[in-house]
């Protein structure tokens, strides 16, 4: 793993491995059991001595740690068969040296001798690789206690998490440590998301990510910041070569923060599958924190899967228990369906009880058969948002509360996700119901019931007049005088009338009509298009600052789009009410602690701003310095300017100007003095 060799070097020590062993550490760490490679051709160097030695056994190339006292068994065995001879028939007490056949004779009943110790310690390696963690040989990427606020797989807005929060304590600037020998792959700079990031490959496979750091180690800081310089840019995506920025185990790489879309500073950690991309559950690569508690079962809903659930909505199952342990609190739960699904508020903690964390693996068996199962072992990135396939979606937008479906809706293509889920119950016999929702220290909590169908009929949601069927799978186009909507066969999760309707708009800027895209209770995956007549008493000057803006009653989503003909076309990936605005006022440009001509004396000097703009939002952002560009950090509306340390003494000039995604720019000139 961390040589030339390809073994790990804590492994050589605990078994003696030498560096003759061989290549294929890639497997070495995997979660599926297989022996590795290394060690499959230290089991054929065993086999083989014979045949490549010319039938002369030589001893195997492993020794022994000398607090178990077998290294000197083992030495003392090689020196006896290195120098042995032998008494010659008729010659007493004269030592000759052993021939070729009595030396394989000989040799052969040494070979025999030492074969079971040979076995023994091939034995223990392998059981050592089936039985630790699969990457047991990482370290912890953080100095302090390893404990987290967030774990792998939980349900968070429009997304799963796709690694761990380490808690800093709410602290910054604390050092971050690469977990293992590698080196820097990859690094991005964003605004939202991870924030600051630093991607560390390892030659085991797998590469770790860091993110919402506030830097980098101070070589890679300062090659990330002159590529920032000479692209004017703030936000990058940079590649590197390997071993361009070799990082060792327990290096400092960078320091944390609470850049990106964090909300509060800590450390994001991923463990990533080099070749495929993929996020792994740290969790199961060696990760895990103390914990014997048992999930908590909140809420139990069912859903009358006769019809969409977008339609039929969630029925509650009245539940009790603690400890894990839960059941229902009638006798029997009587459903007013054949034909149902399951969904359930659960959280999980660990020993330090504070925060409350996602299920990491739940399954639903109807009469002792599995009918659904999802598992958090790992996610692709491409498929995070099927998050919203995955939960009661118009709760979660109402109360902000995630509520987990036990089934899989005709759209969710997610392969964590198993099992339709759909529950038969027309025959009206009563079935056993069981839920078991396990963390990864496989801690256990059950539900157990009964269920039956009560034979009740309920009556099929209504359907709003003039509104459009569309089903998973199916791409479908609608439109009204003013308004074309385009959607993909990847568009819904579970079938939707959907209702397309032309509105009255009071906006003093409107440039269109307001057009109601159905309701926002209802997720989309693939982003769709929709395009807008522009009124024609619109001037055609002003074209060029006009933006769609679309509004889902959380926030206000804007997009410069496409203009054909009198048609503006744009695409967004929630629905909500969407309408052409016209936008000529530039964004407001806030100072906040900075006197207009103040005197510096150090060589720090931070440039405190806030940016906002009401109606299309800031897009850019840019700062000069007597004309140069300067660095910045931002987050949010908040900009903050870095005046560097080679500013000399006197009397200096800042400009800072910010556009918005309509186009129009503001832009402030401020003095100060460096002493």
């Amino acid at each position: 793993m961390y040589g030339g060799s390809g073994v790990d070097p804590v492994l050589r020590r605990c078994t003696g491995i030498t560096s003759h062993a061989g290549t294929g550490c890639s497997n070495m760490y995997g979660r599926s059991g297989n022996i590795p490679g290394w060690l499959v051709n230290l089991q054929i160097n065993f086999m083989d001595n014979s045949v490549n030695r010319g039938g002369q056994p030589m001893p195997a190339s492993l020794s022994w740690p000398a607090h178990a006292g077998a290294s000197a068994k083992a030495a003392a065995t090689n020196a006896t068969l290195a120098s042995e001879t032998f008494a010659q028939p008729g010659k007493a007490g004269v030592q000759q040296p052993a021939t070729a056949s009595t030396r394989r004779a000989r040799g052969g009943k040494h070979w025999l001798r030492w074969w079971p110790l040979a076995a023994v310690g091939v034995g223990g390696v392998i059981l050592y690789l089936l039985l630790s963690p699969a990457s047991s040989r990482f370290t912890r990427p953080v100095g302090t206690a390893f404990r987290l606020s967030g774990n792998f797989g939980e349900l968070r807005p429009q997304h799963f998490h796709m690694g761990l929060d380490v808690r800093t304590d709410g602290e910054e600037n604390l050092p971050v440590y690469a977990v293992a020998d590698g080196y820097v792959s990859r690094i991005i700079i964003q605004e939202y998301s991870l924030g600051k990031a630093i991607f560390v490959t390892h030659p085991n496979g797998y590469t770790t990510v860091y993110a919402h750091l506030n830097r980098f180690y101070d070589e890679l800081q300062t090659a990330v910041e002159q590529q920032q310089l000479k692209t004017q840019q703030r936000e990058q995506d940079i590649s590197f070569k390997p071993f361009q920025y070799p990082v060792e185990k327990g290096g400092l790489i960078a320091r944390s923060g609470n850049t990106g879309g964090s909300e509060a500073p800590h450390l994001h950690f991923e463990v990533r599958d080099t070749k495929t991309g993929r996020n792994l559950n740290p969790l199961l690569h060696g990760y895990a924190a103390d914990d014997d508690t048992p999930p908590v079962l909140h809420n139990l809903y069912w859903y009358n899967r006769q019809y969409s659930t977008y339609s039929s909505g969630a029925n509650t199952i009245s539940i009790t228990g603690s400890e894990g342990n839960y059941r229902a609190v009638r006798p029997v739960i009587k459903v007013r369906s054949p034909r149902i699904s399951l969904a359930m508020r659960a959280t999980d903690k660990d020993n330090d009880n504070r925060f409350r964390f996602g299920i990491y693996r739940v399954e639903v068996r109807l009469d002792n058969k599995l009918v659904h199962e999802a598992v958090m072992d790992d996610i692709d990135e491409t498929d995070t948002r099927y998050i919203n396939a995955c939960i009661d979606y118009s709760k979660w937008i109402r109360s902000g509360s995630f509520v987990q479906h036990l089934s899989t809706l005709p759209g969710n293509h997610l392969p964590a996700w198993k099992g339709s889920g759909l529950i038969d119950l027309a025959d009206s016999d009563v079935h056993q119901l069981n839920l078991r929702l396990y963390d990864v220290n496989n801690n256990v909590t059950e539900f157990n019931s009964t269920i039956q169908y009560s034979g009740a009929k309920e009556l099929a949601p209504p359907i709003e007049k003039g509104a459009r069927i569309l089903a998973p799978g199916k791409a479908a186009v609608l439109s009204t005088p003013n308004c074309k909507v385009s959607f993909t066969a990847r568009t819904f999760y579970d079938t939707v009338a959907f209702v397309l309707k032309e509105q009255a708009s009071a906006a003093r800027n409107k440039a269109s009509a307001l057009v109601a895209l159905h309701q926002p209770l209802v997720p989309v995956h693939e982003a769709y298009s929709v395009s807008l007549k522009v009124m024609g008493s619109v001037p055609a000057h002003l074209r060029k600052q006009i933006v769609m803006q679309l509004n889902n009653g959380q926030q206000k989503v804007i997009d410069k789009g496409k203009w054909r003909d009198d048609w503006l076309t744009a695409s967004f990936n929630t629905l909500g009410s969407v309408q052409l605005l016209i936008d000529t006022e530039a964004p407001t440009i806030q100072l906040s602690g900075w006197n207009e001509g103040q005197t510096f004396s150090g060589n720090t000097i931070r440039l405190p701003l806030n940016c906002r703009d009401e109606t299309a939002g800031v897009a850019s952002f840019k700062a000069t310095l007597n004309g140069q560009w300067l660095l910045y950090e931002q987050k949010g509306r908040d900009f903050v300017v870095n005046i560097p340390p080679s500013c000399k003494p006197g009397n200096h000039q800042v400009t800072v100007s910010a556009t918005d995604v309509a186009g129009n720019t503001s832009s402030r000139q401020l003095t100060f003095k460096k002493g």
